[in-house]
């Protein structure tokens, strides 16, 4: 199927970019359908696991977060480290340097779990996942954020199994931590498939 971008209209470009555009594409029973629809424009992303599999432990972070405080939700959110890809970066590096600054770790290997965009609808951000293998007792640094970024974090080790048992009980509750530790370590269905 067929698609244009006829026209795009810049409405606000501050931290996020928001545009207009007008679109053409083809319908699924036949013909064209013109339409117009706003883009926030994020970027590219990466979120990186931390992993130590000598300890079977985890990293995660928990900083503030707007999007949950808006919407009156506990706004201090369990995550995996993650970031913007700066210009010159691929995802892998800048998943590395993430690490570094949010959680005071230099992984040893990086493993490639999967990508997504986290709002498609609206958004083109992509998210690209990793598995960041580490020793928990050799961090390179403080890690806890960039401070000319306002970063606030506080980073902690959890057993793996708690941290999936977090996951099914709701208590980690944003899309990249929940993707990575299902990519990185499975999950249980809700609906039981014959084999």
């Amino acid at each position: 199927m067929n698609y244009t971008l006829k026209k795009k209209m810049p409405l606000y470009h501050g931290f996020f970019k928001v545009d207009a555009y007008s679109i053409e594409h083809e319908r699924f029973v036949g013909g064209m359908m013109q339409l117009q629809r706003e883009h926030l424009e994020r970027g590219q992303g990466v979120a990186v696991l931390l992993y130590d599999a000598a300890c079977d432990e985890v990293l995660l972070i928990e900083q503030f977060r707007i999007g949950a405080a808006v919407r009156h939700d506990e706004p201090w959110l369990i995550e995996v480290v993650a970031g913007m890809i700066d210009a010159g970066e691929d995802a892998e590096m800048a998943g590395r340097r993430e690490c570094v600054e949010e959680a005071g770790y230099a992984p040893q290997e990086m493993r490639y779990l999967g990508a997504y965009y986290v709002t498609p609808g609206g958004s083109s951000e992509h998210i690209t996942v990793y598995l960041g293998l580490v020793d928990k007792h050799q961090p390179v640094g403080a890690g806890g954020g960039m401070a000319d970024e306002h970063e606030d974090i506080r980073r902690f080790w959890l057993p793996r199994t708690e941290a999936m048992r977090w996951l099914t009980e709701g208590r980690i509750n944003s899309g990249a931590p929940m993707l990575a530790l299902m990519w990185a370590f499975g999950w249980q269905g809700a609906v039981s498939v014959p084999s």
